[in-house]
């Protein structure tokens, strides 16, 4: 994603504003590519050296053998994980 163009509805400047937790889940298969939901990742402040810096307040996940279609067939990924996002504690803000 050109970090100056519009992507996906929203702008970077816009991404970069949102401070809530964030799981992005993409399939390997799916119509988006993992390397656009890494970059949106980036844009929401991930891909930091947390043993350093502390976790960072979004994560992606990639379910591999599935489509876009069919990632609502795989739930016994989705559920443990959004699960243990959701009952997380909120992070601090850095």
């Amino acid at each position: 994603m050109d970090r100056e163009s519009k992507s996906a509805g929203c702008y970077p400047d816009d991404l970069r504003g949102i401070k809530a937790p964030a799981r992005l889940i993409v399939s390997d298969a799916d119509i988006v590519r993992p390397a656009h939901t890494v970059e949106v990742f980036q844009l929401l402040g991930g891909e930091v050296p947390g043993d350093l810096l502390g976790l960072p307040r979004s994560q992606p996940a990639v379910l591999p053998g599935t489509t876009h279609v069919a990632l609502v067939d795989r739930t016994d990924w989705l559920v443990p994980m959004v699960t243990a996002f959701l009952h997380a504690p909120m992070p601090s803000v850095k």
